[in-house]
């Protein structure tokens, strides 16, 4: 184990947090490209803070069952299947929902207790490293970040490298 695994938990669940627009998407989509060519499966919870999404649109029939008042509606076909409840649902509750995946890949959700991935893309980013369990600082470009600058706990990364943070994931992850 090399020292920069000091900071490994056993997590097949992670966090990747940042300030808006510093590339969480991205890095999520092309971590579960990475995982998947490698065998794993992936699920993937995204944190809306500001209710913007909408899946039951007004024409189609899961959108006329929600309008009539259902409180939940679910669309089963061979392939796939989508549940829409109109009432919150805890990170905890959609975490054990996905437990059957290889990997969790949580987008947002800062406060919570998993281990996380810190996207940043300036000096004022590192503000978020007061947060727990922040196992590996992503960076857009490293040349600024000094490594003094961060816990000896905390890895770094380039958030090109999706081969190294998915290996390093790995080799934290329960086997």
């Amino acid at each position: 184990m090399s020292s920069h695994d000091t900071h490994c938990v056993q997590s097949r669940i992670w966090q990747v947090i940042g300030y808006k627009n510093a590339g969480k998407t991205t890095l999520i989509t092309k971590l579960v490209q990475e995982l998947r060519e490698r065998g794993y499966t992936t699920a993937v919870i995204k944190h809306d803070g500001h209710n913007h999404f909408d899946i039951d649109h007004p024409n189609t029939d899961s959108g006329k069952y929600s309008e009539a008042g259902a409180e939940a509606v679910a669309v089963i076909s061979d392939t796939r299947h989508a549940v829409i409840e109109k009432r919150s649902a805890s990170l905890e509750d959609i975490i054990k929902r996905f437990s059957v995946y290889d990997y969790i890949l949580v987008e947002g959700f800062k406060n919570a207790a998993y281990p996380k991935l810190l996207m940043v893309r300036e000096q004022e980013d590192l503000a978020l490293l007061q947060l727990e369990q922040v196992r590996a600082v992503i960076a857009a470009e490293s040349e600024w970040l000094d490594k003094e600058q961060l816990p000896e706990s905390a890895a770094c990364y380039n958030r090109d490298d999706v081969t190294g943070i998915a290996n390093f994931m790995i080799r934290c992850g329960v086997q």
